[in-house]
């Protein structure tokens, strides 16, 4: 981690610990102060996971079409998205990935490179 974020995160946390002083006083003992931290962090981590997984998602779905990875084919992306939980080590995140149906191989796939199951109809 860089000094810059580091400076960032120490500002984030330093709001963040005077809006819960009360609570934070509340608490007896390291581990119950461990407890309450890592939960933060945790959460901190879901939703800067879910955030950068969204705008990649909306990238990847301002391209029209994006090429089958089995036949090369160009593919449209699919009005609707896919919704995944990706289970990570700080928990559950959940976002919607778009994805492509290619109509030569009828193959279902994410264009961003994760590969879906090869959904043939």
């Amino acid at each position: 981690m860089d000094d810059l974020l580091r400076r960032e995160v120490a500002g984030f946390i330093e709001g963040l610990a005077v809006r819960e002083k009360e609570r934070l006083a509340a608490l007896g003992t390291f581990v119950e102060i461990e407890d309450l931290t890592v939960e933060i962090g945790d959460e901190v981590a879901r939703q800067l996971a879910r955030f950068e997984l969204s705008r990649r998602a909306e990238e990847t779905a301002a391209a029209a079409v994006h090429a089958c990875p089995e036949c090369g084919t160009e593919a449209a992306v699919e009005d609707e998205r896919e919704p995944l939980i990706l289970k990570g080590r700080r928990g559950e995140i959940e976002y919607s990935e778009p994805f492509c149906r290619c109509t030569r191989c009828r193959v279902s796939f994410f264009p961003s490179g994760g590969r879906a199951a090869a959904t043939g109809s």
